[in-house]
């Protein structure tokens, strides 16, 4: 079984993914920085967040002199609450972020439009160097 065959079992290529628990898993993409007024929620396959959020676990810089470095910006929130449980924001720190939602609904149906977005990132990081500076 080659690369292509064993993604396939995984990944549909598809916006919506319907589980056996009849859990509907919707993907949303925005390439840009979260306060940059071009940058939307976009409908993403599985197999683009997939990629999107492989990615973002390395450095872009150390990317980019093909380096394997983690990204110290990376950061990931649950959303449980607003989407449905297992639902996660995350963002590479800088130009992508990904929700994915397990309600069937879009990001801005749940109250988490970008504004929010950023928020709750700019939160997270000041919450993060609060902690590191205190330890």
């Amino acid at each position: 079984m080659n690369t292509a065959e064993r993604v396939r079992l995984v990944l549909t290529g598809e916006h919506e993914v319907r589980t056996s628990e009849g859990v509907v898993l919707r993907f949303f993409l925005a390439r840009g920085p979260l306060a940059a007024p071009d940058t939307v929620w976009e409908r993403a396959t599985d197999a683009a967040f997939q990629h999107a959020y492989e990615l973002a676990l390395f450095d872009p810089q150390g990317l980019d002199a093909q380096l394997l470095l983690p990204n110290p910006h990376r950061m990931q929130l649950a959303l449980d609450a607003l989407m449905g449980p297992g639902s996660f924001f995350w963002s590479d720190g800088a130009d992508v972020s990904v929700v994915l939602t397990t309600n069937g609904k879009a990001p801005e149906e749940c109250g988490f439009g970008l504004a929010t977005a950023q928020a709750s990132a700019s939160a997270r990081a000041d919450g993060d160097a609060d902690a590191g500076g205190a330890a």
